[in-house]
């Protein structure tokens, strides 16, 4: 099943990054280095390996809740012809110390206050953090792109986002990891579906080449809702590249610049663990 649709998660790609202010005491000359010195996004793209399934399935149910029959990305990250990229940081201090159990829990098993949803915190987090713990990866993975690679095509299956990281310029950091490793295939081109209704999203994938080709009627199972068929044009050519090229570019000075599948696994850099700390379930 193709889940391209990212529910509205890529349309804040669009929103403005807030502007930090600098030190007053700051000379104009330092205050000029400083605003010509690169920035660095926290943000870097690796490929996701089966050690990230728990993490990811957790942001599936996240970005795609009520969504069924979901994406099967254990099976998927086992396909020769198949490619995830992981969106990932540094696991912040506060996160290791809440456990494992918390972090792959959803934004709305987290706010849900109903006795049913207390009870299964409750229940979670004795087996989750105790009896059976789940095995996380080193990093923490804000969002992942799924790819197919089928002939001269690639193919765009699932984009998704925790909802505490979107408007932050990730899925389209995504997007332009998912692009660039369809270059590295010799695709010739990229396709996607994407819910009807989801102009944002749309707007973004026409901003990267995309065009409208089709549409598959009362797709998404959850509402019937018709799913876009959008694909590029020749994504070798000349042409496509400059201005590829150029959006890498502008994302790079709106959102800082990111290591894309160049990042090395650290030796030894535990996941979170609980270390002795309690999480109310209520």
């Amino acid at each position: 099943m193709t889940l391209s649709d990212p529910d509205n998660i890529l349309a804040g790609a669009f929103a403005d990054l807030e502007s930090g202010r600098l030190d007053k005491s700051l000379s104009t000359n330092e205050s000029s280095q400083l605003s010509k010195a690169p920035v660095r996004n926290v943000y870097s793209i690796r490929r996701a390996t089966l050690a990230d399934s728990t993490m990811l399935e957790s942001i599936e149910r996240e970005a795609f809740p009520g969504m069924t029959p979901v994406t099967r990305i254990e099976r998927d990250l086992k396909r020769q012809n198949g490619l995830y990229l992981a969106a990932v940081r540094d696991w912040h201090p506060d996160e290791r110390e809440l456990g494992p159990r918390f972090a792959i829990s959803t934004q709305d098993e987290k706010d849900d206050v109903s006795f049913t949803a207390r009870v299964k915190r409750n229940v979670d987090r004795y087996f989750l953090d105790y009896v059976n713990r789940p095995k996380l990866p080193y990093d923490y993975i804000a969002g992942f792109v799924g790819l197919w690679f089928v002939l001269d095509e690639a193919h765009i299956v699932i984009i998704g986002l925790r909802k505490a990281d979107r408007r932050k310029g990730i899925g389209e950091l995504l997007l332009i990891s998912a692009l660039e490793q369809a270059v590295e295939n010799d695709s010739r081109v990229v396709t996607l579906e994407v819910r009807e209704s989801n102009k944002g999203a749309i707007d973004l994938y026409r901003k990267y080449g995309f065009q409208e080709v089709g549409l598959r009627r009362r797709y998404y199972s959850d509402n019937g809702e018709n799913a876009v068929i959008m694909t590029t044009s020749p994504i070798q050519s000349d042409d496509y590249q400059n201005q590829f090229k150029k959006l890498i570019k502008l994302h790079n000075e709106k959102w800082g610049r990111s290591s894309r599948l160049d990042k090395p696994e650290p030796e030894a850099k535990d996941a979170p663990e609980n270390n002795g700390a309690t999480v109310d379930g209520n």
